[in-house]
């Protein structure tokens, strides 16, 4: 960890990256190191303020790894690094994001409020409308629905494909769809076109799925359609 500190501090952009990279629990295709879940804290204090987006986007991925298990400690160290000030607030919004970025599919209200989703906004969906309801592997899945409400309130919407695996398992798949403002009595337009498709490590399964909009991690009623057998 000295060594990790005096790198935190190198002069190459490079080299304080991999002050990050190098302790990350979770870093793909690498060992892991045994370290206590707060052992880095200190090196990403020294690079959550850099001035290299590289840098910076190692440090995000780096609370997001910490999320899995730790999601307390990295909202903490979040709001923390926020009153402190340090880092401009475009980088700061991007660095608590995509660190949070897993606890917003599960829907993690806390993780809504420190981003400025509230949980409980009043907030009206209309039923979800599916312009077809048979598709196959290649097709795409068109849906949409209209979000309104009351007051002006910032809005995070995701949608969520449920399914089960060919053993039977639940499984779901969360996508990102829209992040903005819904103004009061002014119809918010959610549209997606999504190809379902299978892929190297996820093979579309024939039979019944379901997909539903979540709204600052409130997930609203699901509309139901059907993947056929080739």
């Amino acid at each position: 960890m000295k060594a990790v500190d005096a790198w935190a501090r190198d002069e190459d952009y490079r080299t304080r990256r991999l002050a990050s990279e190098a302790t990350r629990p979770l870093l793909p295709c690498a060992p892991r190191i045994s370290l206590p879940a707060d052992a880095a804290l200190p090196v990403l204090e020294q690079l959550y303020g850099d001035s290299s987006a590289y840098v910076r986007t190692s440090v995000a991925n780096h609370l997001h790894d910490l999320s899995d298990t730790q999601p307390d400690l990295v909202l903490a160290t979040l709001q923390r690094w926020k009153d402190s000030g340090r880092a401009a607030d475009k980088h700061f919004a991007f660095i608590a994001r995509q660190a949070l970025r897993s606890r917003l599919k599960t829907g993690w209200p806390a993780a809504y409020a420190f981003l400025g989703y509230a949980h409980d906004a009043p907030i009206d969906l209309s039923p979800l409308t599916l312009e077809r309801t048979e598709l196959a592997d290649g097709d795409t899945l068109s849906f949409s629905a209209t979000l309104t409400t009351t007051v002006a309130v910032p809005v995070h919407v995701m949608f969520v494909i449920s399914s089960t695996t060919p053993t039977g398992k639940p499984r779901e798949k969360v996508y990102f769809l829209l992040r903005g403002t819904s103004e009061p009595h002014s119809e918010l337009l959610l549209r997606k076109d999504h190809v379902l498709r299978s892929k190297a490590t996820a093979k579309l399964t024939p039979g019944a799925y379901s997909i539903a909009l979540q709204v600052n991690g409130r997930r609203f009623p699901a509309a139901a359609f059907t993947v056929l057998t080739p």
